[in-house]
């Protein structure tokens, strides 16, 4: 086995969607995404990415408003 592949954590793909480019792959069998710093200030501290650990595609992402139909109006949906 070569030394690359034995100090392989995972790969990262370039994506890209309507809100920008992001990075996503697999670090040691985990999903991951990761999203450029927008905070970053040249010569701080402050990390260049974020890696956070991806949604599954069907995952709720929390609570939705309830949808309120008035008598006179037609369903949004």
């Amino acid at each position: 086995m070569s030394d690359d592949k034995r100090d392989e954590l995972g790969a990262l793909w370039e994506q890209t969607n309507s809100r920008g480019t992001y990075l996503s792959g697999t670090i040691n069998g985990v999903r991951v995404v990761a999203f450029k710093n927008d905070k970053k200030i040249a010569g701080d501290k402050q990390p260049v990415y974020r890696v956070l650990r991806a949604r599954a595609r069907d995952e709720d992402t929390g609570p939705r408003e309830p949808v309120q139909i008035l008598e006179d109006e037609e369903p949004p949906f």
